[in-house]
Order: structure tokens, then C-alpha cells, then sequence
């Protein structure tokens, strides 16, 4: 009885392996599933007159320390002084990390002014143009 036990388990295994076969899809099936996908959106293109994002601490501290970090390491590639960088902010201690977290503070409230002045200017323009396209469908209508 053991026997059949054991031969049972080996066609059980083949019979698995026939199956996988099975469920194999060939590299045709797999290029036609390529062409239904979605086509992906283009990038909505940047205004070049919105204000900038506010800075975090921690990029006011690398702006400060790469200059010395790169000196001392000027074989050091930009990604090894990035790590260099994390580690000394990893470092220091909370009140030095206070200095640069007080400039962030600083610098988003100069941004969020900015991007108050912004979108008060962009929403003017979107008045000015429903304004300007209702004034003309308008018109037409006289006609």
C-alpha cells in the first residue's frame, strides 16, 4: 500500500506540472494584451510662474554642509554624500535641527503667500476668459 501511496504522489506532482503547462501563456498572448493597455496621460505641462514648494530642514541643512561634506569626501559621488548628509542630520541634536526647522517655517509661509497670490491671479484669468467666450457666444446669437 505504500507503493501505491507513492506513485500516487508522483502522478499527483505530474499532473501539477501538466497543469502549469497549461496555464503558460505563449509570448503571443502576452504582446496582445500589450496593445489593449491604456495609453498613459501626457504630463500636464509645469507654469512656469507658480511659486516654488516650501524647502524642508533638511535641505536647508544640506545646502549648508555639502560644500564641507564634499571637501572631505571629494571622491565621494552624488549619492554617497547625500547618505553622508542623512547621517550627519541623523546626528545632530534636536535644538541644532530647531534652527533649520524655524527656516522651513519661514519659508513655507512665504510660500503659501505666494501661492495665495498665484491662484487669485489664475482664477481672475479663468473669469476673464468665461467672461470674454459668453460675450462672444452671445453676440453670435444676434446675428
Amino acid at each position: 500500500m505504500r507503493v501505491n501511496n507513492d506513485d500516487s504522489s508522483t502522478d499527483d506532482s505530474s499532473s501539477d506540472t501538466e497543469v502549469k503547462k497549461k496555464v503558460k501563456k505563449s509570448k503571443k498572448d502576452t504582446k496582445s494584451k500589450k496593445d489593449t493597455k491604456k495609453k498613459k496621460k501626457k504630463k500636464k505641462k509645469k507654469d512656469p510662474e507658480e511659486p516654488r514648494r516650501s524647502l524642508s530642514p533638511f535641505i536647508f541643512f544640506s545646502r549648508e554642509h555639502r560644500p564641507t561634506v564634499k571637501a572631505e569626501n571629494p571622491s565621494a559621488g552624488f549619492g554617497e554624500i547625500g547618505s553622508l548628509l542623512g547621517t550627519k542630520w541623523g546626528q545632530i541634536s534636536a535644538e541644532e535641527k530647531k534652527r533649520y526647522e524655524v527656516m522651513a517655517d519661514e519659508d513655507k509661509k512665504r510660500w503659501q503667500s505666494e501661492k495665495a497670490k498665484y491662484d487669485a491671479k489664475k482664477e481672475k484669468e479663468k473669469e476673464s476668459k468665461r467672461d470674454q467666450s459668453s460675450s462672444d457666444s452671445s453676440s453670435s446669437d444676434s446675428d
